[in-house]
């Protein structure tokens, strides 16, 4: 019985985070509360306590669940499509949702009461530069690629005027070509 616990967590984790993300994307991330999530989750605060203690462990599982989606959605690219890291972060911005927006934003909001809530973010996005840096015959031209993606990624999570979708497509098409260019 001692494994109890352990299989317990895994079982009611992904429950939780739903729970989380459904609550977060719904009515804001001021209602994330673990009262909240309990009754979302159909489990009791005790339960919801046992797999993430604090709100903060909660936060960080849910990054950690947003970037294991970035990456699998990264890894899971069609084997037609030209694989570099800048099309793969111009793919997955392509695939950006308004829930997604809405859960990023949730996310970005308790970052900026703890910043140190980005550290897994901000290995990712370290990593994707150096792969960027080495794998361009213009490394110049690829950072600045990377960045505007950045750009548009949190422009449209802000929710700012972006010209809509066939502006978007005209710059998607042409960021292809000087990723084609750069690499």
């Amino acid at each position: 019985m001692p494994d109890q616990p352990q299989n317990h967590k895994r079982n009611s984790s992904p429950r939780i985070l739903a729970a989380a993300r459904a609550i977060a994307v719904r009515d804001g991330v001021a209602h994330v509360s673990i009262d909240a999530i309990a009754r979302e989750a159909g489990l009791s605060k005790g339960g919801v306590l046992h797999n993430f203690p604090t709100k903060r462990a909660l936060m960080e599982a849910m990054l950690e669940e947003m970037l294991d989606e970035h990456r699998a959605l990264q890894a899971n690219l069609p084997e037609t499509e030209r694989c570099s890291t800048l099309r793969q972060h111009l793919l997955t911005l392509r695939s950006f949702s308004s829930s997604d927006s809405d859960l990023s934003m949730a996310i970005l909001a308790v970052a900026a009461v703890e910043p140190d809530l980005l550290e897994p973010l901000r290995d990712d996005l370290d990593s994707d530069l150096a792969r960027i840096n080495s794998d361009s015959n213009d490394p110049e031209t690829a950072r600045i690629l990377f960045f505007a993606l950045q750009g548009i990624r949190f422009h449209k999570l802000l929710k700012l005027p972006d010209g809509g979708g066939a502006v978007l497509d005209d710059l998607a098409a042409r960021i292809e070509e000087m990723d084609d260019d750069a690499t």
